[in-house]
């Protein structure tokens, strides 16, 4: 039985607009500048705190943490409802179910925040577990909690994938032997993609069933 664990911001949800929003307006809510495109672009993957800590030059936990509570504040209200299912995921995920494989979710995205986006985009039914961060940051370490997730689920880890578009989702995998796939629609750039070393990398959804079910 294979599990296959997906990354959720960038490879089944493009929630970048969402998200930049609301870093625009904690960065503006603490009197700093307004993050460039390219800022922005680092921003979409790492755990928020590690982007605000590089945005602000600052290692100051006081401070990272106003704003994160201010990307919050703002994300909760209105950013999280900016977000689109990436074209053909549906179909792959519910492709993925019918044949029998296992779906999760593995996210550095707050746990309730990674649920009620499954659940407004209606594909929460679609996965056995959703595993995100916890408010207060622990368990923003992919590497480390796929690690914990792995040790719940029938060996071998040759039979299970993780799916993501950043480098620290092959990371992530290779530490624990899994399969990785890196998709290229998300927010990795080519060149983060090309050397992440990846076992595959794929340019749409259906591509993952040939790899998996045909």
């Amino acid at each position: 039985m294979k599990t296959l664990f997906f990354d959720l911001d960038g490879t089944l949800l493009d929630s970048q607009r969402g998200i930049a929003e609301s870093i625009q307006s904690a960065l503006s809510g603490l009197g700093y500048p307004q993050a460039g495109p390219e800022q922005l672009q680092r921003c979409f993957g790492p755990p928020i705190r590690d982007s605000f800590a590089r945005l602000m030059h600052s290692t100051e936990k006081a401070l990272i943490e106003d704003a994160v509570r201010l990307f919050r504040q703002h994300y909760l209200q209105q950013g999280i409802r900016n977000y689109q299912v990436y074209p053909g995921i549906r179909d792959l995920l519910q492709q993925l179910a019918d044949a029998g494989l296992r779906l999760r979710v593995l996210t550095v995205k707050p746990q309730p925040q990674a649920e009620w986006l499954l659940e407004d985009a209606q594909l929460a039914k679609l996965f056995e577990g959703v595993h995100g961060s916890e408010l207060n940051g622990a368990k923003s370490d992919k590497t480390v909690h796929l690690g914990e997730l792995i040790k719940e689920h029938p060996k071998p880890y040759s039979r299970h994938w993780m799916i993501g578009d950043r480098a620290s989702d092959i990371r992530a995998a290779r530490a624990h032997g899994l399969n990785s796939v890196a998709v290229s629609w998300g927010y990795g750039e080519a060149g983060e993609l090309h050397s992440s070393d990846c076992d595959y990398l794929i340019n749409e959804p259906s591509a993952l069933l040939d790899l998996l079910i045909r």
